[in-house]
């Protein structure tokens, strides 16, 4: 009969490649000749062919580098150096940390076996040796170390790859140089957090000097985080720099990235955002929320921040949604805090059960930094605060904002 042959049918060296044993590398330590000869000779049966020998453990240590065994098939009782101490010496190397050690031993009693596993063995089989038994283990630890020697390359290209979104990500964001600028210029300074809650993060925020002299400024978060808020962060960015907002009020440049964000989101995805106008010559923050939390202005005498309204429906939930129009008053030496909800839903230690530290808890804390003069010094001492808290689940961004002039 023509067609496909079976699975237990197929020729040794077929098998081979599809269980991932193809190549692979044995290194076989035992002080007696006949057992070597021996092991080597099922082996080869088995259709192993890579196979180095060693008398003892300082023989085998030495071929350790050069051969790079997949699996070593170990004996116990060895001059010079124990399989034991052999075991132990491989454990305390980083490379041969995961290295399988299939142990093949005359000592049976449950004592050996347990100090065995306890050097760092990874299987165990006594002498006299049985064929079919000792393949199935070698196969069988083959295959484990050829799965993980694939986890570990998808891990280390998986993390290169997340290096590559995180240095995206963070070239989204303005840098140092282009802060120091803006504050020249303007007088406003800017000091900021951001701390994605894993490797990469849904929030991102934006500063930018107008040719009027306004500074226009925008904070998002969206829903969830990881990689595919990641993702929705580098649309949303694409969105506002084609938008741009010289023209636009910031309740109609909200008006307009939710249009066209709202055909790019998934189903239940959406984000907050905050955009605003930091106006010197009618010293007011002209501002427009699409469900961001609230803005907080501290003015020079006052003795807590006033609070905003944050309120508006998010965005890339219905394309046709209006935003209101709002504003605070930002006098010179004002300083205005936008943040991200994981600054206000912290879990409060010690509190009752499902209590948050909230915007006026928030509040309150950010009142206790106000007579801090230096800005880096009082963010800093307020991101020690909202840790100490309680945990910060979430990606956490912070700006404060001063006017200086």
């Amino acid at each position: 009969m023509s067609g496909t042959p079976l699975p237990g049918l197929l020729p040794l060296e077929v098998r081979d490649a599809v269980d991932g044993l193809a190549g692979a590398r044995v290194l076989i330590v035992d002080d007696n000749r006949i057992n070597r000869h021996l092991l080597l000779a099922l082996l080869e049966r088995g259709g192993i062919t890579l196979i180095e020998q060693a008398e003892d453990g300082q023989d085998a240590l030495a071929l350790m580098e050069r051969f790079k065994p997949d699996l070593v098939l170990l004996d116990l009782m060895m001059p010079q150096m124990d399989g034991f101490e052999m075991c132990r010496r491989l454990r305390a190397d980083p490379r041969w940390k995961s290295l399988p050690v299939l142990v093949q031993s005359s000592l049976s009693r449950t004592e050996d076996r347990a100090r065995a596993f306890a050097a760092g063995a990874t299987d165990y089989v006594t002498k006299p040796i049985n064929a079919v038994e000792l393949l199935a283990r070698v196969r069988i630890q083959l295959r484990k170390r050829a799965m993980l020697r694939d986890l570990e390359q998808y891990h280390s290209r998986t993390e290169s790859e997340l290096e590559l979104a995180r240095a995206m990500q963070a070239r989204m964001l303005p840098g140092s140089d282009r802060l120091a600028e803006l504050e020249a210029a303007t007088g406003i300074a800017v000091q900021a957090h951001f701390a994605p809650s894993s490797e990469l993060g849904g929030d991102f925020w934006g500063i930018e000097r107008l040719p009027d002299g306004r500074v226009a400024v925008y904070l998002v978060d969206f829903s969830g985080h990881g990689v595919g808020a990641a993702l929705n962060t580098f649309r949303l960015d694409a969105i506002c720099r084609q938008i741009g907002c010289t023209d636009l009020t910031p309740a109609e440049f909200l008006e307009a990235v939710n249009r066209r964000l709202c055909g790019l989101l998934p189903s239940g995805q959406f984000a907050t955002m905050l955009t605003g106008l930091i106006d010197p010559v009618a010293g007011e923050f002209h501002y427009a929320s699409a469900g961001s939390t609230a803005p907080m202005v501290w003015h020079p005498g006052d003795e807590a921040p006033r609070l905003g309204d944050g309120s508006g429906l998010p965005l890339g939930l219905l394309p046709s949604v209006s935003y209101d129009a709002r504003r605070l008053p930002m006098p010179p030496g004002a300083r205005l805090f936008l943040y991200s909800d994981a600054a206000i839903e912290i879990p409060i230690e010690g509190g009752e059960s499902h209590e948050v530290l909230d915007e006026y808890g928030l509040a309150t804390l950010l009142a206790l930094r106000l007579h801090e003069p230096d800005d880096a010094a009082l963010l800093s001492g307020l991101l020690d605060d909202l840790t100490a808290t309680g945990p910060i689940d979430d990606d956490l961004t912070a700006l404060l904002l001063t006017r200086q002039r």
